[in-house]
């Protein structure tokens, strides 16, 4: 339990359009006053949609147009973090304290948050919980990943309860550089990603969750939380502040949230380039090469035979393959792996 000296109060939001959800939480925090209480906003998506990072160029990672053909909106929220599928009816909480009180910024937020993500992940019965960065994990998969923002003088912290996965439906959103693609990057997502319907006998109703939420809050804190009701004009002056923040946003440069490939969870990414040997497709998991493959078919043999297991750094790499391709040829693919290797660290 955490000693407290304020009472954190608990908002319910309710339904909300994709747009709304984002707008509200971005709108309560950059209102945050410095002596405001802890808050705890708890809402869901009417409908579902793709989140993309603060700093995040949509277009590099995601078919928009696929997109829209599937009535699947797009926004670019204030957290920071890559594309993230919101189900409908995916309960959505965000922790906003004023940023004074944070004495290591994020660092502390994301401590607090991923704290409370995980007991209500274990209060519903859920083995095998930890953290990996800013996301938490379930028995080896990735199950919720996390973001944060400084808004004016509030912090917020952010985090979604996934009960369904619809693998094909994100990857029909998913930016696509050749056909094959979508074929690597499906089973990195079915063994990196797993939700609720997975982990559970029976998927947790919202209702569950938030009472799960609630008693978690109630521990940490040692008081229940004080249930607020703003009125209309209230949630439309914190809708209006947000609106502002998304739309500076969108007004935003922004860049592939992974160059030139996706990030599935913190272990697994897959890549596709064009070089001088045409198309590599690439699956990095942990340090290691998974898969590989490029155009040239006698090429991918040599990949495969060299490379599956090794590291990706591009002396290894060049190790590996000296001698059995033309020299040009083993620089430019050593180069080129180990430059989409080391972009992981640097997303």
């Amino acid at each position: 339990m955490v000693a407290s000296t304020v009472t954190p109060e608990w908002i319910d939001a309710g339904a909300r359009s994709a747009e709304e959800l984002h707008a509200l939480y971005a709108g309560l925090a950059s209102m945050t006053s410095p002596d405001a209480p802890p808050r705890v906003l708890w809402t869901h998506a009417r409908e579902p949609h793709i989140s993309v990072g603060a700093s995040q160029d949509a277009a590099s990672d995601l078919d928009l147009a696929a997109c829209a053909e599937q009535g699947v909106p797009v926004v670019r929220r204030p957290l920071g973090g890559g594309s993230v599928w919101v189900d409908a009816d995916q309960a959505c909480f965000f922790l906003i304290q004023p940023r004074h009180v944070l004495a290591r910024g994020h660092r502390h937020l994301f401590a607090m948050g991923l704290g409370i993500a995980m007991d209500v992940l274990r209060e519903l019965g859920l083995e095998g919980v930890e953290a990996r960065g800013q996301d938490v994990w379930v028995q080896g998969r990735k199950i919720m990943g996390t973001g944060a923002a400084t808004l004016d003088e509030g912090c917020v912290f952010g985090a979604s309860f996934l009960r369904h996965f619809p693998v094909e439906r994100f990857l029909a959103c998913v930016h696509a550089p050749s056909e094959g693609y979508r074929d690597w990057l499906r089973p990195a997502l079915e063994t990196g990603m797993t939700d609720c319907a997975r982990q559970c006998p029976e998927p947790p109703e919202p209702a569950q969750v938030e009472a799960a939420l609630r008693a978690v809050l109630e521990r940490r804190f040692g008081v229940p939380v004080r249930v607020i009701e703003p009125d209309q004009d209230t949630i439309e002056q914190w809708l209006a502040a947000g609106r502002e923040e998304l739309e500076d946003l969108a007004d935003g440069q922004g860049s592939p949230a992974v160059r030139d490939g996706i990030r599935v969870n913190r272990d697994n990414h897959v890549f596709e380039t064009r070089g001088a040997c045409g198309r590599l497709r690439l699956h990095v998991e942990g340090s290691h090469i998974a898969r590989v493959w490029c155009e040239d078919p006698a090429t991918t043999a040599i990949l495969e035979e060299h490379l599956i297991g090794e590291s990706p750094e591009r002396l290894r790499v060049r190790s590996r393959l000296n001698g059995q391709l033309d020299a040009r040829m083993v620089d430019e693919i050593s180069a080129r792996i180990d430059g989409l290797y080391r972009g992981i660290a640097a997303a």
